[in-house]
């Protein structure tokens, strides 16, 4: 068991079940696991996992559930449909579909490899809300999600905006964890003529208060 997972939930004020608490734990271990022969996520140890992955997918929490309140009431529809871009090993879909198990996660990824983790994880994991689309974003259904979250996706420009926009329902939203301020304006500068507002919110997470980490929020 991590200890910093536990204590970190405390200070973000979240409360898992044992149940979920023991689905975070699987999926830390499974990582580590998968990690020995394949590089799937900068960790050492749970702990790391624990702080690096799960805690900063988490941190985001209140912030998404105000989208997703907003959401509901603008689309009057009680389980929304999210997307996990650039899915990777999971992060920040698995720890967000355990947080919020009353709505729909696909997780968008290409490679294969890290599909059939993905998969394999989701049913030792029981998440009956999860589901893996392995794809290339542009090759995603338009109008397919009501809010599209992504961790260490691309950067924003033109092109991915765009894809990004395709592949979100009218009034959907968008919301990017990222790091440094002025990485962000800069990206914000070059999408300007498709991006005219956004939202940039400040993000403390347990044990890395060090480190800068902000989420981008955007309304299609």
């Amino acid at each position: 068991m991590s200890e910093k997972l536990i204590q970190g939930l405390e200070k973000l004020n979240i409360e898992f079940s044992q149940q979920q608490i023991s689905q975070v734990e699987t999926y830390i271990s499974e990582v580590l696991e998968f990690n020995k022969g394949y590089n799937l996520m900068k960790a050492e140890n749970a702990d790391e996992m624990a702080v690096n992955h799960i805690l900063d997918s988490l941190v985001a929490i209140p912030h998404l559930k105000k989208i997703i309140c907003e959401l509901q009431s603008q689309t009057n529809k009680e389980i929304l449909d999210i997307a996990d871009i650039g899915s990777g090993g999971g992060c920040p879909g698995i720890p967000l579909a355990i947080a919020f198990p009353e709505h729909n996660f696909f997780l968008v990824e290409r490679m294969e490899k890290r599909c059939d983790f993905l998969s394999s994880v989701i049913k030792k994991l029981n998440l009956q809300n999860v589901k893996v689309e392995c794809k290339a974003v542009d090759t995603v259904e338009i109008n397919s999600f009501d809010l599209e979250v992504f961790r260490a996706f691309h950067p924003f420009d033109l092109k991915i905006i765009n894809l990004l926009f395709r592949m979100l329902r009218k009034g959907g939203y968008l919301a990017a964890y990222k790091a440094r301020e002025e990485k962000i304006l800069a990206e914000m500068e070059e999408i300007k003529t498709m991006v005219k507002n956004y939202e940039k919110i400040k993000l403390t997470v347990p044990f890395l208060e060090d480190h800068e980490r902000n989420l981008v929020v955007i309304k299609k």
